[in-house]
C-alpha cells in the first residue's frame, strides 16, 4: 500500500515537471492546435487582381506559426459569387476575398471603404478600421482588412469630350455602380466576368467599368476598348473577411498576429499594385489603348463630385446616424 501511495506521488511529480517544461519550451505558452480556414473569392486564384493574396496567405501561416492556414478553394467555380457571403455567414467558407458592392445591403455603411479618401494604414491609425470591424460583426462577419488598391476608371470602345457623352451608353457594371450610373445617364449591364469580350465584340455593351489596370489587357477587353477615361474616382472596395464564430474560434494570440500581419500587407499590397498598375499602364499604350480626358475642368469636377455625392446621399437615407461619423474618418 505505502509503495504504490509512493508511486502515485512519484508519477504525479513527474507529470507536474514534464507539463512545465512543455510549458517553458513554448514561451510559457500551452501548444495549440493548427486550424485550416476554407477561403474563396470573387476572382480566380491566378487573376492578376489577386495575385497579393498569396503573400497574405502566406503572411497569416507565418504569424501564426503554422495554427492558422488558409485552405484557398478557388472562385464562382466552388460558390457562385452572388452566394459567397451567405455561405461566408452561415459557415460553409471560412474565409472570403470579396467588396463590398456584393453584401451592402446588408450593412450600407461598409460604403465608407470604397469612398475613403485615405491609405489602409491610416484607416488603422484613425479609428475606421475599428468601426469597420464593428459594423461587420452586426452582419456576422469580421473584417480583417483589404486586399486591392487602385480606383475605377470607364474602359470605352469610343472616345467622348463631355459629360453629356455618357448619357445613353451601356456599359458593363456591377452592383457597386447602380446608383452612379443612372446618376450620369449610363445604362448599366450585368454581363458574366466570362461574356465579357462577347459582349464588347458583339457591341452590347459599349464599355465597362473596371478598378486599376491589370486585366483588361490580358483578357482581350482592350481589343474593343481603345480608350480609358482617366478620371479615377472612389478607392478600391474589396476586404478579406472571415465567419465571426469561425474567427473567434482562433486563439486570441493568433488573431492579433494576423491583425498585424494584415496591416503590414497592406502596405506592400498597395505598394505591389501601384507598381504594378505603372507597368501595366506603358503596355496598354503600347497597345494603343488612349488615356482621355474630358475637354473641361468644368466636367471633370462635376463627374468627380457625383461619383461622391451620390454615394453619400444613399448613406444620409439608409445611415443617416453613422454619416457624420464617416465623413471625418475618410474625407480629407
Amino acid at each position: 500500500m505505502k509503495k504504490s501511495i509512493g508511486m502515485i506521488i512519484i508519477l504525479s511529480m513527474l507529470l507536474l515537471l514534464m507539463a512545465c517544461s512543455s510549458e517553458t519550451a513554448t514561451g510559457g505558452q500551452p501548444s495549440e492546435e493548427k486550424i485550416t480556414l476554407n477561403a474563396v473569392g470573387f476572382l480566380p486564384i491566378d487573376d492578376p487582381l489577386t495575385a497579393s493574396l498569396h503573400k497574405w496567405v502566406e503572411d497569416v501561416h507565418t504569424a501564426t506559426e503554422g495554427r492558422v492556414q488558409i485552405n484557398w478553394k478557388g472562385a464562382g467555380d466552388v460558390i457562385p459569387i452572388a452566394q459567397q457571403f451567405d455561405a461566408l455567414e452561415s459557415g460553409v467558407i471560412d474565409v472570403l476575398f470579396t467588396y463590398t458592392g456584393w453584401y451592402q445591403s446588408r450593412a450600407p455603411e461598409v460604403l465608407g471603404i470604397p469612398l475613403s479618401q485615405i491609405q489602409p494604414w491610416e484607416e488603422r491609425e484613425n479609428g475606421f478600421y475599428d468601426f469597420m470591424v464593428e459594423r461587420h460583426q452586426n452582419i456576422g462577419v469580421h473584417y480583417i482588412g483589404r486586399w486591392l488598391t487602385g480606383s475605377p476608371r470607364l474602359w470605352l470602345s469610343k472616345p467622348i469630350d463631355s459629360l453629356d457623352d455618357l448619357n445613353g451608353m451601356k456599359i458593363r457594371s456591377a452592383p457597386a455602380y447602380d446608383r452612379l450610373f443612372p446618376a450620369l445617364g449610363i445604362n448599366s449591364v450585368q454581363v458574366n466576368p466570362a461574356d465579357v469580350y462577347t459582349s464588347l465584340q458583339t457591341k452590347m455593351v459599349d464599355g465597362l467599368v473596371y478598378g486599376g489596370m491589370l486585366g483588361p489587357r490580358t483578357r482581350g477587353w482592350t481589343d474593343s476598348t481603345k480608350y480609358v477615361l482617366d478620371h479615377p474616382f472612389w478607392s478600391q472596395n474589396c476586404t478579406i473577411l472571415a465567419n465571426l464564430d469561425k474567427w473567434n474560434a482562433i486563439s486570441e494570440a493568433d488573431r492579433k498576429a494576423i491583425a498585424e500581419a494584415t496591416a503590414e500587407y497592406e502596405r506592400y499590397m498597395v505598394q505591389y499594385y501601384t507598381e504594378e498598375d505603372q507597368k501595366e499602364r506603358t503596355e496598354l499604350e503600347k497597345a494603343g489603348v488612349q488615356f482621355i480626358q474630358f475637354t473641361s475642368q468644368e466636367d471633370a469636377d462635376a463627374f468627380l463630385k457625383k461619383a461622391y455625392d451620390v454615394e453619400w446621399e444613399f448613406l444620409n437615407k439608409e445611415v443617416p446616424d453613422l454619416v457624420g461619423k464617416l465623413q471625418s474618418l475618410t474625407v480629407k
